[in-house]
């Protein structure tokens, strides 16, 4: 039998700048040499060969063609990306792409639209876009049907606002200025990945009235999913009131319809790793943090009665982040890919 038609892989993995030389990421100055450059190609193609996904998105993606060719030679034929990454000057690129590669046909991919409605509702200015426009895309996967998979990278925590110190620290107006600008910089960073954040989740819904299908969210989401500011994402899981009545009171019927709206953290399916042994996937300052995320529809929640699948293993590939080596993870990534192993239910 198809191994396909019991179990696969989906995975989300952050590739840090990549960006083929003599090409450069954000400054002139960051151009890979040679050597490095099939340095992070190697380490890559390691990180795929061990993790063996069959569904994956990526993110930081300055050069997709590469990259193409590369999950090419990992039985990853079907490849897409729905926008181009800018350059800002002749070979300096300052915006990547998210990409999706698989082993199952991918039947259809567009970018998710910013919902002018929504942006109206919530009172934000009408030129709102994605800071990197996430994917949709419809896959075939044999032995269980058809799959919406999303892709996104949302907008870190980096200030929107530049510093204004003028060179004289020490000057109290000088300080103010750049501390004002930092923390007002920062409020709009997260006002952009809310509101990118919700936006997605709405293009979810919206797919779900036309045709209800099991969705997968791959992506780097620059929070902790514990934040306010992404809870709009997981829909209608964390909702214990609606329309005035209390859900857990609930008949079944109108708890099953909210599932439907819900999606669920792949970590949590899990039943191996308890969430004190959760391994973070960036690091700041010596400090771990789950940044990347695999979220998944009520279709793989073990215990919602009309589940098709499972989430059989959760895994991180932290190795370069808690214990790196120099001569095989000297270009690696700063984030780690997360990986879930699905088992489809019979």
């Amino acid at each position: 039998m198809n191994t396909y038609t019991t179990h696969f892989k989906v995975c989300t993995f952050n590739l840090f700048n990549y960006v083929l030389p003599p090409n450069a990421y954000y400054e002139t100055e960051n151009i890979y040499t040679l050597p490095k450059w099939e340095k992070k190609q190697r380490w890559i193609s390691q990180q795929l060969l061990n993790l063996s996904p069959d569904i994956i998105g990526f993110q930081e993606v300055f050069s997709p063609e590469a990259l193409k060719d590369l999950a090419a030679q990992h039985d990853l034929p079907h490849f897409v990306t729905v926008s181009e990454p800018e350059v800002r000057a002749h070979h300096v690129y300052e915006k990547p792409v998210v990409a999706l590669a698989s082993r199952f046909p991918i039947l259809t991919a567009q970018a998710v639209e910013v919902d002018l409605a929504l942006i109206d509702a919530l009172k934000l200015q009408p030129d709102f876009k994605f800071s990197r426009p996430p994917i949709r895309a419809e896959i075939k996967i044999k032995g269980f049907g058809n799959v919406l998979v999303y892709v996104t990278h949302l907008k870190s925590k980096r200030s929107q606002l530049k510093p204004q110190l003028t060179g004289h620290e020490a000057e109290f107006d000088s300080i103010s200025e750049s501390v004002s600008a930092q923390v007002h910089g920062s409020w709009a960073s997260t006002i952009q990945r809310g509101t990118e954040a919700t936006l997605i989740y709405q293009d979810i819904i919206e797919q779900m009235r036309k045709r209800e299908r099991p969705v997968m969210v791959l992506g780097d989401l620059n929070d902790s999913m514990a934040s306010p500011v992404l809870q709009s994402l997981v829909g209608g899981k964390n909702i214990d009131r609606l329309d005035g009545k209390n859900v857990a009171g609930m008949a079944i019927g109108p708890q099953r319809a909210i599932q439907r709206f819900s999606l669920f953290d792949g970590f949590e399916l899990q039943e191996t790793i308890l969430p004190a042994q959760r391994k973070p996937t960036h690091y700041f300052a010596n400090r771990g943090n789950v940044l990347d995320y695999i979220l998944l529809s009520k279709d793989f929640k073990a215990d919602y009665d009309h589940s098709i699948a499972s989430v059989h293993t959760y895994q991180v590939n932290d190795a370069h982040l808690t214990n790196p080596h120099p001569e095989t993870d000297a270009e690696c990534s700063d984030h780690a890919p997360v990986l879930v192993e699905i088992e489809i239910r019979y």
